[in-house]
């Protein structure tokens, strides 16, 4: 009975360190830094299991610059990245598994300081 108990123990321990929440530094983007910032509209999107987050940048290259370095801090977590650049601009996509789901995300940036940024997967992957 003890033995059934500890493996139990330990299943459910197993269980709730495999199930944890990404913890990106491009989600952290979305904590309402931007909300206020000229050029920056959000949305965010939650039905049906999926969810979806992203932003418009227009004239605002210092907050293109933050996502990028955001993007880069999480890039070595990524199963699949590429970064594509040419004289229109910059291409960056990548996606994570977490929780046994895929977080995609993308930034599409020219070379006026204009953008898109979007993080998307099944609400279970960011739990």
């Amino acid at each position: 009975m003890r033995r059934l108990a500890t493996f139990i123990a330990i299943t459910i321990l197993s269980i709730a360190a495999y199930a944890k929440a990404p913890n990106l530094a491009v989600e952290k983007l979305f904590d309402g830094r931007y909300n206020e910032t000229a050029g920056v509209s959000s949305t965010v999107y939650k039905n049906n299991g999926k969810y979806y987050r992203g932003l418009t940048i227009e004239n605002n290259a210092k907050v293109l610059k933050a996502i990028a370095d955001a993007i880069k801090a999480d890039a070595p977590r990524a199963s699949h990245y590429s970064h594509h650049q040419d004289k229109d601009g910059q291409y960056t996509s990548m996606k994570v598994l977490n929780n046994g789901e895929t977080i995609f995300i993308g930034l599409q940036r020219d070379n006026k300081g204009e953008g898109f940024f979007f993080i998307q997967g099944n609400e279970s992957a960011f739990k």
